[in-house]
C-alpha cells in the first residue's frame, strides 16, 4: 500500500468524500485555487480499492488528539498497577480491569474515528443549486443550509457544531455520532474509575471509620489518577450533554420537510435510521440520512 498523494497549496493534499461511497472534487479543481488549503485527505491506495483517510494538519489539534490518548492509555496503566493489581483480588481486578478497558478502547475507536472521518465538508467548485449562486467567500464551496466555514479545517462543513481540538476535527453531519460515541464512553470510564477510587472511603464512612476531619493521604499515582478521571468526567460528561440537546433540539435534521422534526427523528438522523447494537458501535457508520439529499443554499 503506498501513498499518492496530489500537492495542492503546501501540502500534501487529495480530497475525498464527505459520505461513503460520494466522490469529490479535488481541492485543485474548479474553484479550489492555491487559497483554498484544507485539511490533508491522505488517500491510501491499493490495487483493489482506494479508502481514503481525512487528516487536519493542525499543530494545536494533533498535540490535544494525542494527548486524549496519551492521558487514556495512562489512565488504565495506572488503573491496573496502582489500584487493582495491589488489590490482590483477581476476580475483582479481573472485572473491573476488563471493563474498563472495554470502556477504554471504545472510547479511543470513536476518538479515531471522529479525528478520521470527513465531517461533511462541501466539495469546492462545485455548481450551486440553478437559481442560486451563494458561495463561501473563503472556500469557494456553494454553501448548503447548517453549512459553516471553520477556519481550522478551511472547508465549508455540512452542518457544522463546532470544530474541537481534542479530535482535532469539526463535528459535523458525517462524524457526529462519532463524537457522541466518544464522550459517552470517556464519561462512562472516568465515572467507573471515580466510584472504584471512591468506594473504599464511603464504605468505611458509611461504618463511622472516616468522616471529613480525617486526613487523606494518596500516592501521587492515586491522585493523578483522581485527577484525570475527574477531569474526564466533567469534560465528557458536559459535551455528551451539550450534544444529546443538540440533536434532540435540532429544526433543520430534515431539510426540505416542513415544520420542525421530532427528537426521534433527529436523534436517528445522526446514530442511524433503526434502533440497533450499530447506535452504540463506533465501528458501524450512522448509515444514509434523509438529510444528505438536495437542499436549499443559504
Amino acid at each position: 500500500m503506498a501513498f499518492q498523494p496530489a500537492p495542492i497549496g503546501g501540502h500534501i493534499l487529495e480530497h475525498c468524500g464527505g459520505e461513503e461511497g460520494s466522490p469529490r472534487r479535488s481541492l485543485g479543481g474548479e474553484g479550489g485555487g492555491a487559497g483554498a488549503q484544507g485539511p490533508a485527505d491522505l488517500a491510501l491506495r491499493s490495487p483493489s480499492a482506494a479508502p481514503r483517510v481525512w487528516f487536519v494538519p493542525d499543530a494545536l489539534g494533533i498535540v490535544c488528539a494525542s494527548a486524549t490518548w496519551v492521558l487514556t492509555l495512562s489512565e488504565g496503566a495506572l488503573l491496573l498497577s496502582a489500584w487493582l493489581l495491589p488489590a490482590q483480588r483477581p476476580a475483582y481486578s479481573a472485572v473491573h480491569g476488563s471493563l474498563f478497558h472495554l470502556l477504554a478502547s471504545l472510547a479511543l475507536a470513536s476518538h479515531a474515528r471522529t479525528m478520521f472521518t470527513d465531517p461533511g465538508a462541501l466539495p469546492v467548485g462545485a455548481p450551486p443549486a440553478p437559481g442560486l449562486a451563494a458561495r463561501c467567500p473563503l472556500c469557494g464551496a456553494a454553501q448548503t443550509l447548517g453549512a459553516h466555514h471553520c477556519g481550522v479545517c478551511q472547508r465549508c462543513i455540512r452542518r457544522a457544531h463546532h470544530h474541537c481540538p481534542w479530535v482535532n476535527n469539526c463535528v459535523g453531519e458525517d462524524n457526529r455520532k462519532f463524537f457522541v460515541l466518544f464522550t459517552l464512553y470517556t464519561a462512562l470510564g472516568a465515572l467507573h474509575v471515580l466510584l472504584l477510587l471512591s468506594a473504599p472511603a464511603l464504605r468505611a464512612y458509611a461504618r463511622g471509620e472516616w468522616d471529613l476531619q480525617t486526613p487523606v493521604l494518596l500516592r501521587p499515582s492515586l491522585l493523578f489518577l483522581f485527577v484525570v478521571a475527574l477531569n474526564g468526567f466533567l469534560f465528557a460528561g458536559l459535551m455528551f450533554t451539550i450534544q444529546i440537546r443538540s440533536i434532540l433540539t435540532d429544526p433543520q435534521s430534515q431539510p426540505g420537510e416542513p415544520g420542525q422534526a421530532s427528537a426521534w427523528t433527529n436523534l436517528k438522523a445522526v446514530l442511524g435510521p433503526r434502533p440497533s447494537p450499530a447506535w452504540i458501535s463506533p465501528f458501524a457508520s450512522a448509515g444514509p440520512r434523509a438529510a444528505s439529499g438536495p437542499q436549499a443554499v443559504v
